[in-house]
């Protein structure tokens, strides 16, 4: 199962140049991502609008519209959305109840997704609030089974241990989980033996190896996301692309990096200044001959 993954898209209704720009470079690369991975589910692990969680019910109306149109997606294809804290507040500022029921209205899914043999459970640090495990499933018996229990989460888990991890960790039972909002390419391991983290490793920018990790070796791996929108001001922008084989027991994931875009930002405002000053040097030349031309007339008379 191809499993394809964004985060921090922070869509605005209101469209300037700059956000046009954004827009149509999100549009563009997503459908091109999109045909060359044939993913089977995409997920999206939050931070979908700027101002979700201060947005008017017009505003986020328009700013869930916008988001629809460019990252259109085929019906046959699972799509999951996680809220993250500029959808729902929670970093700064306490989640409203009123603005986490809007997002979950909006985007209508049950918490626990299952896509053949996989099962996704959607996990909400920002609200402390996770689903609950299937009562006939043997979470903990992973050899034996051909499922695998994915977490999905806006916010990382392993890095930022507490109750609220460990009953994740405990209750659901998760094989891999894939988080994002810190704006990189990570991977860390948990080794449940221990419980102490066993492998911590920054994916390199701009190199797609295939990374394949085992599902049955008692780790549990967490695998964090990059932002896909170079409004962010980070230079490393992203999707994330896991492939998950239940009978192999195995993940494979990489990171489909995205064209730098602030250098080519930077040529078109090198290029536009050039004919703008280029544009005003030949108008002023041309006045000038234009003048010298008039002043020669009138002296041969």
């Amino acid at each position: 199962m191809l499993l394809m993954l964004l985060d921090d898209i922070k869509c605005n209704d209101y469209v300037t140049t700059k956000q046009y720009l954004i827009s149509r470079y999100l549009k563009k690369t997503f459908s091109r991502a999109l045909d060359h991975s044939q993913p089977h589910v995409v997920a999206f692990l939050g931070d979908l609008m700027d101002e979700g969680h201060i947005a008017s019910a017009e505003k986020f109306k328009e700013y869930k519209k916008r988001l629809d149109s460019i990252f259109d997606t085929p019906d046959h294809i699972m799509k999951i959305y996680l809220p993250g804290d500029n959808d729902i507040g929670g970093e700064e500022d306490s989640v409203s109840f009123n603005i986490n029921n809007r997002f979950s209205f909006a985007y209508t899914q049950p918490d626990t997704l299952v896509y053949k043999s996989v099962t996704f459970f959607k996990v909400n640090r920002l609200t402390h609030t996770m689903p609950e495990a299937p009562k006939d499933a043997f979470l903990n018996d992973y050899a034996e089974r051909n499922t695998t229990n994915v977490v999905l989460s806006h916010m990382p888990l392993l890095f930022m241990p507490g109750t609220f991890v460990q009953n994740v960790l405990k209750e659901l039972s998760p094989q891999v989980i894939f988080t994002a909002h810190e704006h990189k390419a990570m991977h860390i391991s948990l080794d449940t033996a221990t419980d102490q983290l066993s492998e911590i490793w920054i994916l390199p920018p701009y190199e797609t190896p295939l990374y394949q990790l085992r599902m049955d070796v008692g780790d549990i791996h967490e695998v964090e996301i990059p932002t896909c929108s170079y409004r962010m001001g980070t230079p490393h922008t992203g999707y994330g692309l896991a492939y998950i084989d239940t009978q192999e027991k195995t993940v494979e994931f990489t990171i489909l990096w995205l064209p730098g875009r602030f250098p080519q930002l930077w040529i078109y405002i090198y290029v536009g200044a050039f004919i703008l000053v280029f544009s005003i040097f030949i108008c002023i030349s041309i006045y000038c001959l234009k003048n010298h031309a008039g002043y020669t007339r009138m002296s041969s008379i």
